[in-house]
């Protein structure tokens, strides 16, 4: 006869510990929170599920008088986080879903330092929900992908991104590092035309190789590029921003010391009467 195994008494507590430390004071009531371990809660869209090949390891699901609020499901498998976020959110966006632009924070494009991952988030306005997704680089290769599922909030959080996004924004695309490769930050910020993001690489990619990894990414953001040079301790190129006004950018890459690299995007608008 087969079935599920009976709970002991200290799974019993952990899970009981697990469901309250992961819940937290809310103003519009208290909710009840449950871990599914290799599931997903029945009234969930299944759409959410059922869209992707990567590994369900389990989700939270927070309720309020029996009425779901909330989902959080955690998935793994092969790839980069870039694209399993790319391919989770093209399958919702062919089921109707929306892709909401959000304002990025001061010095929110340049060159990726990996740690916070890729996100995005999509809306599905007529049922009022909406989906967060979050993929990170699992130590031991490939990605942890999180989808947070909001039914209740919808309206009041695409009002909020509307109003931030009247702010000025970078201009500059987000720069991801190839891969194996880290970043660390060494500043990025700017605006009132001009925008700079600088960091430093640990790697031997000589950098031609480092330059050209970076234009293919501007390429695909809609930069033109219009000269550049490069040997084996400098490359740079020199790029215009199309659909911007006057907006012309700069990559630098600079091999400094061995097994170092000092990388620089930049972007100015040419005033009038510039060159």
């Amino acid at each position: 006869m087969s079935g599920a195994l009976p709970e002991t008494e200290r799974e019993r507590q952990l899970h009981q510990l697990a469901s309250r430390l992961l819940t937290w004071p809310d103003p519009e009531g208290p909710a009840s929170v449950d871990l599914i371990p290799v599931g997903y809660p029945v009234d969930l869209p299944p759409e959410l599920v059922d869209l992707t090949d990567l590994r369900l390891l389990g989700s939270v699901v927070r309720r309020r008088a029996g009425i779901l609020v909330g989902a959080e499901m955690v998935f793994e498998g092969p790839g980069e986080p870039q694209t399993v976020v790319s391919n989770y959110e093209a399958a919702l966006v062919r089921l109707g879903w929306e892709r909401i632009e959000q304002p990025q924070p001061p010095g929110g494009g340049g060159f990726d330092v990996h740690g916070f991952g890729q996100m995005t988030l999509l809306a599905n306005k007529p049922k009022s929900a909406i989906v967060f997704l979050h993929g990170t680089d699992r130590e031991e290769g490939g990605s942890e992908l999180r989808v947070r599922y909001d039914p209740v909030h919808a309206p009041e959080m695409l009002m909020n991104i509307g109003r931030a996004m009247r702010h000025e924004e970078t201009i500059l695309p987000r720069l991801k590092p190839p891969p194996g490769v880290r970043l660390r930050p060494e500043g990025t910020g700017g605006g009132g035309g001009r925008w700079k993001s600088d960091a430093r690489a640990q790697t031997e990619m000589v950098p031609m190789e480092l330059e050209a990894f970076f234009a293919r990414q501007l390429e695909a953001a809609g930069w033109g590029r219009m000269t550049g040079s490069a040997d084996d301790t400098f490359a740079w190129s020199s790029w215009l921003i199309p659909d911007s006004g006057k907006w012309r950018g700069v990559l630098l890459v600079l091999a400094p010391f061995p097994g170092r690299r000092q990388l620089s995007l930049s972007a100015e608008l040419i005033q009038p009467g510039g060159h």
